[in-house]
């Protein structure tokens, strides 16, 4: 698989600026170009980003009105025009709107509205809620009711608390909580894109205020109970609390107590593995009450790190309903292969089943690295 980076390679940065000449044809591409390839070699997806932004910029009018008019007759018109842009190779134009937009709000939003629909603007508006708040949720407020889903979808996107990459806004999850406003405009959205960014925003507010999470989404699904798009929301919103056992994120998907339900065998198909193999294992669990129950089975990795502690990492399992008395024998397989996101230790690794909720002791296996 090729890296992530090369979304910004050579060639696709001199897309960019063929496409920014096209639109101003005063645009220096051989200024643009000298030494290009080996200052985007050592670099990574972000940094050759911000040094294709610095490289238009630096060729481009300094005021921003001019400039952002500018990036915009350069983006793709349709999905038959091919030399324009779209995708990711619209990012170092939204990375120029927030660098120099924030003394220009009303042409930046603009840009932003026209670039978002050919990429993302989430990150770009990070600034704009930091400096200028009021106006940028007000600004929100109006694209909730956008006839492009894309741009609706910058509305709860953009205004994450926690955006990964984007940086965080913690004032937002202070009182009174500005964003769910704007999620209340948009948890009914006709767009699956805009839903799912919807349950991500939630998910974040999770993480500190969950019973507000909870409430929200009871409120929501007492108003229209048989949504089934709402519900999945309230899934994906409850990832986390769900993974954690938060008692009231069980209740409102319909898990049953965990008191009830009994780990009645446990074992692992290996004392040791190679990295880039799995693991398997075996377990069964058995409701012991007079009532069905709702399960679901979770486990957490405990992997070993550099100083000796451990760190789990909590992977979805499988869902099922137990009648009385019924036993639940599962078998499954987790491969553990090295990912971009983890470094991995070798030593002593810890398998911990999760049962609604309810952590169960672990059994130990030894990974190898060759």
């Amino acid at each position: 698989m090729e890296p992530f980076k090369n979304e910004f390679s050579q060639p696709n940065a001199l897309r960019i600026a063929a496409a920014v000449r096209r639109a101003h044809p005063d645009f220096n591409l051989a200024r643009f170009s000298k030494g290009l390839e080996a200052a985007l070699a050592p670099l990574e997806l972000k940094q050759r980003m911000l040094l294709i932004a610095d490289r238009l910029e630096a060729g481009l009018p300094a005021h921003p009105p001019e400039l952002f008019a500018i990036l915009t007759r350069s983006l793709s018109h349709g999905d038959s025009d091919k030399g324009e842009l779209r995708g990711f190779l619209v990012w170092p134009l939204t990375e120029i709107v927030a660098r120099r937009g924030l003394g220009h709000f009303e042409e930046s939003m603009q840009a932003l509205a026209e670039m978002t629909r050919r990429f993302t603007a989430e990150f770009a508006i990070r600034p704009f809620l930091r400096q200028h708040r009021e106006k940028t949720l007000k600004q929100l407020a109006r694209w909730s009711k956008h006839p492009d889903e894309h741009v609706r979808r910058l509305v709860s996107e953009g205004s994450r608390p926690l955006l990964p990459w984007g940086g965080n806004l913690p004032e937002l999850l202070a009182p009174p909580y500005p964003t769910l406003a704007l999620l209340e405009k948009l948890h009914r959205d006709p767009s699956d894109y805009v839903r799912l960014s919807v349950s991500n925003h939630l998910n974040d507010f999770s993480k500190h205020h969950p019973e507000l999470v909870v409430a929200t989404l009871q409120r929501w699904l007492a108003e229209t109970p048989d949504d089934a798009r709402l519900q999945k929301i309230a899934r994906h919103a409850c990832r986390t609390l769900l993974k954690a056992g938060h008692p009231g994120a069980m209740d409102l998907h319909g898990y049953g107590s965990a008191k009830v339900l009994k780990l009645e065998s446990f074992s692992l198909g290996q004392k040791s593995i190679q990295l880039g193999s799995h693991l398997d294992f075996q377990i069964a669990i058995r409701n012991t009450s007079k009532k069905p129950v709702r399960v679901m089975f979770d486990f957490a990795i405990h992997h070993l790190k550099a100083n000796g502690s451990h760190s789990p990492k909590v992977f979805k399992g499988r869902m099922t309903e137990l009648a009385p008395g019924q036993l639940w024998t599962i078998e499954g397989r987790h491969p553990i292969r090295p990912i971009t996101t983890r470094v991995y230790h070798p030593g002593l690794h810890h398998f911990e089943p999760r049962i609604n909720g309810q952590a169960h002791p672990a059994l130990s296996f030894t990974l190898k690295i060759p």
